[in-house]
């Protein structure tokens, strides 16, 4: 189900939608919720009693992809068609004291906003508008000395800049930068210098 829906489309145009308008928003919709999945690197549509496959490697932490932890409640785990017990859900891994062994782990559950926030409709809803907006092959126009801007082969519908910096907040983190420090006596690299009286 899309982040946003027709209705909130409407309430933003500030018209009804024609029965004509509608399957071309609807589509509009489920794109660009794909669009906002694929930037934030998670999925945000509720997904529900869906299953996954992890691969461990004997150890007894089993990482799951970032894409699935939004909101991640797991009902089952099963191994061998085996339903796995003692296990437990750190919120980016399942660990087992037992270990997992090397088959591969189908996880069952459900994960994605219930109710998707404020934020996402409204940038889901301003993409729309700004798709319907546009004619078919046109990327960009501009009123004052009328520019036009057309696109080429590939479709215009692509995320704006301002809703990129939007979702800056839902955006999944990278593992960013650590400085390490070595415990010892520190190196002068200036090179050899001589004390005077």
């Amino acid at each position: 189900m899309p982040l946003a829906s027709v209705d909130d489309v409407a309430a933003r145009i500030g018209r009804p939608v024609t029965p004509d308008e509608h399957p071309r928003i609807q589509a509009f919709l489920e794109d660009v919720t794909g669009l906002i999945e694929d930037h934030c690197g998670r999925d945000m549509d509720r997904r529900t009693g869906q299953s996954f496959t992890l691969y461990p490697e004997g150890a007894y932490r089993l990482a799951v992809p970032a894409r699935l932890c939004t909101f991640l409640t797991i009902t089952s785990v099963h191994q061998d068609g085996q339903e796995l017990s003692g296990w437990t859900f750190t919120g980016r891994q399942l660990v087992r004291n037992e270990g997992w062994g090397l088959a591969p782990i189908t996880v069952t559950g459900s994960w994605g906003y219930e109710a998707p926030p404020a934020s996402l409709r409204a940038v889901s809803c301003s993409e729309v508008i700004r798709w319907m907006a546009l004619s078919p092959g046109v990327e960009s126009e501009r009123v004052g000395e009328v520019e036009v801007s057309f696109s080429g082969a590939s479709s215009a519908q692509a995320l704006s800049p301002i809703s990129k910096a939007a979702l800056k907040p839902y955006r999944r983190r990278g593992a960013g930068s650590m400085t390490l420090l070595r415990e010892g006596p520190c190196l002068d690299l200036r090179g050899p210098h001589v004390l005077h009286d």
